[in-house]
């Protein structure tokens, strides 16, 4: 458990540098301030790997990042849930369609493909060198990328461990079940997503916790289910998991079948999901699509956008192996700006020191590193330090992430290990937290106060850091009973 100052010290870091990040949202790929564009060759904007390609094939698709960003700070003063979100999404719709209309407009006259983005300021687009360079050289425009494909990290099977009573071993030991009995909450009024490799939305564990079930065996999946590569079919009109990824952790969050196979924390919070990762990997632009769908769901047909039907918290378990890539940085500020809690994996890199992934690295993410049964540091649980921010501590927690049994399509359960099986446990956390205190909802730092200050210290000094915050553990073994305890007043009895 993190002492209070250290706690009120990290806080205020985190909230100014955040602020500091909402006033400047996107900086890419470690490049410098652009300055006097009219004088630069227009290839200085533009990423190695673009050009090479190009120059190579002829032809290339990149990403046109946009100078002008949104401010979206006012939102941080909204406290009605539909209202915050509706002014995240009507401002950074209003910022990409004013400032891309040049930008499209050539496009447009050229013939060429592409698809514009308003949660970060970008338009995808597919051309050869000489409209490369063309679009470098505008002024409007900030930077040019290479695509990038991100990854879900491999999970390791495992073995089947001891259960309590038909609980999983993770939920029993970051004492859920006691929230549960203590204060009467199991995640009701909430709601959790995931971007991940999809959900058999049918399965015995989590059918009933879909917010597309509308009882009697009918299902409306508009706002529910998102899948922007097509891979469930074209329409995709039904969610599917072609990899056991996404459903085992969304089983981790909610999952519950009424018997035996108690495996989610937060078992009666709704859940949606976005098909972010075509398979174990996930194209930038689906990963981006899905961003915008957690702060704005779609219907089926990605019309008819609902702030006010987005979840709570955001599971994420990809990454860009490495670290130090600042590419979803826009997306996540823009989740915290609209209240959504973004919960990250750190990679499955471990044991060596700063082999986190991004985003896990960003100051903005709250990431899971992972602990086994016997409260040991999973050897693969990626480490800190992060390289965004002075002396920023990561992971920010630890979870349960070795042997975790949770659902698998067809109807099915197995085991894995990853820090993929931590960080659902940690996203659901945060449900129980805002179904005990509902005044809680959207208040991100208090909510990272609570889960920072109920976590269990582990001392360790491979990678830096103190006994109650360092770049193993963090601030320590997630304790959900802790957390959701010093949400409101204490029981009459307080173990």
């Amino acid at each position: 458990m993190a002492s209070p100052m250290n706690g009120t010290l990290r806080r205020r870091a985190w909230l100014l540098v955040l602020a500091v990040a909402l006033a400047a949202l996107v900086a890419y790929q470690g490049a410098s301030a652009f300055a006097g564009a009219a004088a630069l060759d227009p290839r200085d904007k533009v990423e190695a790997a673009v050009l090479e390609k190009v120059g190579a094939t002829g032809e290339a698709t990149f990403w046109v990042v946009m100078h002008e960003e949104a401010n979206l700070a006012p939102a941080f003063g909204l406290l009605d849930w539909t209202a915050r979100g509706t002014f995240v999404y009507e401002r950074l719709n209003e910022v990409a369609e004013r400032s891309q209309a040049g930008l499209r407009a050539l496009l447009d006259a050229h013939g060429v493909s592409y698809q514009p983005f308003w949660i970060v300021n970008a338009v995808r687009v597919t051309a050869g060198e000489p409209l490369l360079l063309e679009i470098a050289a505008r002024d409007d425009v900030k930077r040019i990328l290479a695509t990038r494909v991100y990854q879900i990290p491999v999970p390791q099977p495992g073995v089947q461990e001891d259960r309590v009573n038909g609980i999983e071993w993770g939920v029993d030991r970051i004492r859920a079940p006691l929230v549960w009995t203590t204060f009467n909450v199991r995640g009701e009024n909430t709601v959790v997503a995931n971007i991940d490799t999809g959900v058999q939305y049918n399965h015995p564990a989590l059918v009933n916790q879909y917010r597309g079930n509308l009882g009697g065996g009918n299902f409306n999946h508009n706002y529910n289910w998102h899948d922007p590569s097509k891979i469930c079919g074209n329409p995709s009109l039904v969610p599917c998991d072609n990899n056991s990824h996404g459903t085992h952790t969304m089983g981790t969050m909610v999952g519950d079948d009424g018997g035996a196979n108690q495996i989610g924390v937060a078992p009666r919070a709704k859940w949606i999901a976005a098909k972010g990762c075509e398979s174990g990997n996930c194209s930038d632009s689906a990963l981006l699509s899905s961003g915008q769908w957690v702060v704005a769901p779609t219907d089926l047909n990605g019309q008819n956008p609902r702030p006010d039907l987005r979840p709570h918290a955001v599971n994420n378990s990809w990454g860009f192996f490495g670290g130090n890539n600042q590419f979803y940085l826009a997306t996540v500020n823009a989740w915290v700006a609209s209240g959504i809690f973004p919960a990250f994996a750190a990679g499955n890199e471990g044991s060596g020191c700063r082999t986190l992934r991004s985003p896990g690295d960003y100051v903005a993410s709250y990431t899971a590193g992972s602990f086994d049964i016997n409260n040991n540091i999973s050897s693969f649980s990626s480490r800190g330090p992060s390289v965004f921010g002075p002396n920023e501590i990561k992971p920010n927690l630890a979870g349960p992430g070795s042997n975790v049994r949770s659902s698998v399509p067809v109807n099915n359960y197995a085991n894995f290990s990853g820090t993929s099986m931590a960080t659902p446990h940690m996203a659901a956390t945060v449900a129980l937290i805002w179904s005990r205190a509902p005044a809680l909802i959207g208040n991100i730092a208090a909510t990272r106060q609570l889960l920072d200050d109920g976590a269990v210290d582990v001392a360790n000094s491979q990678c830096g850091g103190t006994t109650d915050d360092n770049n193993v553990w963090g601030e320590g073994k997630l304790d959900a009973f802790a957390a959701v305890s010093g949400a409101g007043p204490k029981p009459s009895w307080h173990p």
